[in-house]
């Protein structure tokens, strides 16, 4: 089965340019914990993903306004991504690899025409049941790799 059977179509976006305040409110409004970024508000060219938990670290953690901070200092750059006609497994390896739960999907242009979640691969019953476990415990393991941010101090 393709990644085209499966995915959501026509996700909500947002523009690097936007407001945290604004990318949460449209993540709240369409149920989603994810935001793909597109060049601008007029274009589908994908430029990046926000996801709730980016907003958190970057915005509540610190105490800063999210009416004054924009997604382009919160969101993941070159994002994973996967093809139309990509077969559902090429999905499932990349959630793997990259520890994500959540693709944005492309054209060959670049340009957003979907989203794929591990949650829609569930929903459709195209994986089995061990290769959901497979992948969920992929995903959940600690990332070694990436050097521990460092940390933030409240003032008293």
């Amino acid at each position: 089965m393709t990644i085209r059977q499966v995915m959501t179509k026509n996700p909500a976006f947002c523009a690097p340019s936007s407001s945290a305040q604004t990318a949460a409110l449209v993540m709240q409004q369409k149920d989603t914990g994810i935001l793909p970024v597109t060049e601008d508000a007029f274009s589908r060219k994908l430029v990046g993903v926000v996801t709730d938990r980016d907003l958190c670290l970057t915005v509540l953690v610190r105490g800063r306004d999210p009416a004054h901070v924009w997604v382009q200092e919160c969101m993941t750059r070159d994002p994973v991504t996967c093809h139309l006609d990509e077969e559902v497994g090429a999905a499932l390896r990349r959630m793997r690899e990259h520890q994500v739960r959540r693709i944005p999907v492309v054209d060959e242009a670049g340009n957003l025409q979907g989203i794929v979640s591990l949650a829609d691969l569930v929903r459709q019953r195209v994986i089995s049941s061990a290769e959901l476990f497979d992948t969920l415990e992929k995903i959940c393991e600690p990332a070694l790799e990436k050097p521990p941010k460092p940390a933030i101090t409240l003032a008293a």
